[in-house]
C-alpha cells in the first residue's frame, strides 16, 4: 500500500512537471524543431549510448572478479539489460540494481559480494562524473540565474567523497555494527558486516579500483557526448565544455526521488539550464525528451530478455531484498 501511494505521488509530480513545461510551450515550434532533427546524427548518438552500456558491463565484471565467481560477458549483458529495463520502466529508484544484485548473486548465493560489486560499479561511475564536472567548472564556471550550478557540483562532490571514506574505513563499519547489535538489530548488523567485508576485499585491490575509474571516465565522456551529438542533430550551437558541467548536474537532479524514474524532472532541468544560455524553450525540451526517449529505447532489449528470466519466486525474493536495502 505504501509503495503504491509513493508511486501515485511520483506520478502526480511527473504530470505536474510536464504541465509546467507544456503550458508555455510553442508546440508548432517544438514540432518544427523535432521534425528538423538529423536522423543520422540521432542514430550515431544512440549507438554511442550502447557503447557506453557495453563499457559498464565490462567494468561490472572486472569489479566482480575479486569477490565472487563471474559470468560470461553474454550472461552479464542479459542481466544488465534487465536491470536497465527495471530502472527505466518501473516506479522504483533501486529496482534495476536489485535485479542485477539478485541475478548475479543467485548461483553462488553471494549476495553481499554481488551488492558490493554492483555498488562499486555505480560508485566508480559517479566519481568519474564528479571529476569531469568539477574540472569543467574550474575551466568554465557556469552561472545560471537562480541555480547555483558550481555550488551543486562541488557540494555533491564533497558529500560523495565523505560517504566513500566511511565505506572504506573498517573502524567506522565496526562502530556501526556495534550500534546495531546494541539496538537489537543483529540480523541487519550481520548484513552490514558481510557487505563491509566485501568492501575491504576490494580495498586490497587498488589497481582494479583505478582501472574501474579510468573506464568510468571514458564511459562518462561517451554519455556526455551523446547529449552533445543530439544537440548537434537539432542544430544547437552549444560548447561541449558546457555539457561537461551541466549534464552531471541534470543527472544529479533527475536522481532526486520525487518523480517516476526522473521523468519530467530531467526534462525540466534541461529547459532550466539550457534556456539560461539562450537556447529556446522548445529546443531545450526537445534535447531533453529525445535523450529520455533514447534511454528508454535502450531498455527495450531488457524487457524482451526478462520474459526468459521471469519467475514468481525470484520476484518475491527480489521484493524482499529491495525492502531490506531501503
Amino acid at each position: 500500500m505504501k509503495g503504491r501511494l509513493g508511486a501515485l505521488i511520483k506520478a502526480a509530480v511527473t504530470l505536474l512537471l510536464f504541465y509546467l513545461l507544456f503550458r508555455k510551450m510553442d508546440f508548432r515550434q517544438l514540432g518544427a524543431t523535432m521534425a528538423g532533427a538529423r536522423l543520422v546524427m540521432l542514430l550515431a548518438a544512440f549507438l554511442l549510448l550502447w557503447v557506453a552500456h557495453f563499457i559498464c558491463i565490462f567494468r561490472w565484471r572486472m569489479l566482480m572478479r575479486p569477490l565472487m565467481p563471474t559470468f560470461s560477458v553474454r550472461r552479464l549483458f542479459e542481466i544488465y539489460c534487465i536491470g536497465l529495463f527495471f530502472n527505466l520502466t518501473f516506479p522504483t529508484a533501486v529496482g534495476g540494481d536489485v535485479v542485477k544484485i539478485y541475478y548475479a548473486g543467485k548461483p553462488s548465493r553471494l549476495f553481499a559480494q554481488s551488492f558490493a560489486a554492483t555498488f562499486l560499479d555505480r560508485d566508480a561511475g559517479m566519481l568519474a562524473m564528479m571529476i569531469i564536472a568539477g574540472t569543467a567548472t574550474l575551466v568554465m564556471p557556469v552561472h545560471v540565474a537562480g541555480i547555483p550550478v558550481v555550488f551543486l557540483v562541488w557540494i555533491s562532490f564533497a558529500a560523495f567523497i565523505a560517504v566513500n571514506i566511511v565505506i572504506f574505513m573498517p573502524s567506522l563499519h565496526r562502530l556501526l555494527t556495534r550500534i546495531l547489535h546494541r539496538v537489537r538489530l543483529s540480523k541487519t548488523a550481520g548484513r552490514v558486516d558481510a557487505i563491509s567485508s566485501a568492501f575491504q576485499v576490494m580495498g586490497r585491490h587498488p589497481a582494479i579500483l583505478l582501472y574501474a575509474l579510468l573506464i568510468s571516465l571514458i564511459n562518462q565522456f561517451l554519455v556526455l557526448t551523446v547529449s552533445w551529438v543530439t544537440a548537434k542533430a537539432l542544430d544547437l550551437d552549444v560548447a561541449f565544455l558546457y555539457f561537461l558541467v551541466v549534464i552531471p548536474v541534470i543527472t544529479l537532479i533527475s536522481m532526486i526521488p520525487i518523480s517516476l524514474n526522473g521523468y519530467g524532472l530531467r526534462e525540466y532541468a534541461f529547459v532550466s539550464l539550457f534556456t539560461a544560455i539562450g537556447v529556446t524553450r522548445e529546443s531545450a525540451f526537445a534535447l531533453g525528451i529525445i535523450g529520455s526517449v533514447m534511454i528508454l529505447l535502450s531498455a527495450v532489449p531488457g524487457g524482451m530478455l526478462y520474459m526468459f528470466f521471469r519467475n514468481r519466486d525470484d520476484m518475491r525474493q527480489m521484493a524482499v531484498m529491495e525492502t531490506e536495502l531501503r
